[in-house]
């Protein structure tokens, strides 16, 4: 009967049929993804206690409920296009993988993201323009501070990408398209945190 080769397991997580494998540590990207994949659960846990907070707190008598301005319609589809932008960028890098075959889509994802962010703060400025700031009623408050933390997260994602190209131009990183897949995970990631809050707002 012949016997089964003997699978030893590296580092990476997969199996090797030489017994004799040496160690083999995990790549840079294996370890960034992971740490992305736990930065989200920990991004989508803080939104989630936030949200179980939110509907407890509607339910009391002081609740006042706020109409949202029509900006949040228009910052939406800035952020789905920004979301469609890096991922173009990822695919053209992926053909292509060069700084330059992905430039324009990776200035309109950044354009798209900023104006997100923008339109934001002409939301909160037409609130406060009529009397509907944040200390105005408990509304308030949790719109304020679920949007303002949605777009603090926004904003250190484009840092991200920022830091990200500054070190593909200076050649201290390889493989462009892995590391905007990573960025592209992030962006449709808030994307769905955003649709999610605003379906929170409107519904309640």
């Amino acid at each position: 009967m012949s016997r089964k080769p003997v699978l030893t397991t590296l580092a990476s997580g997969h199996l090797s049929p030489d017994p004799n494998a040496r160690y083999q540590p995990a790549s840079t990207y294996t370890i960034a993804s992971t740490g992305l994949w736990v930065l989200m659960g920990v991004i989508a846990a803080l939104f989630f206690l936030f949200t179980v907070a939110y509907y407890i707190r509607h339910t009391l008598s002081d609740w006042q409920p706020l109409n949202e301005p029509w900006q949040l319609m228009l910052s939406s589809l800035l952020l789905i296009l920004s979301c469609v932008a890096m991922h173009l960028a990822g695919r053209k890098a992926r053909l292509l993988p060069a700084l330059a075959a992905c430039k324009t889509e990776l200035i309109m994802a950044v354009c798209f993201t900023l104006g997100f962010v923008l339109v934001q703060l002409w939301a909160w400025l037409a609130l406060v323009q009529i009397n509907q700031g944040v200390l105005a009623n408990p509304a308030n408050s949790f719109f304020y501070l679920l949007t303002g933390l949605h777009a603090l997260h926004i904003l250190g994602g484009v840092l991200a990408l920022g830091m990200l190209v500054y070190q593909v131009w200076q050649g201290q990183r390889d493989h462009l398209h892995v590391w905007l897949q990573l960025c592209a995970r992030y962006w449709h990631f808030l994307l769905f945190i955003w649709l999610f809050l605003l379906g929170l707002l409107r519904l309640t």
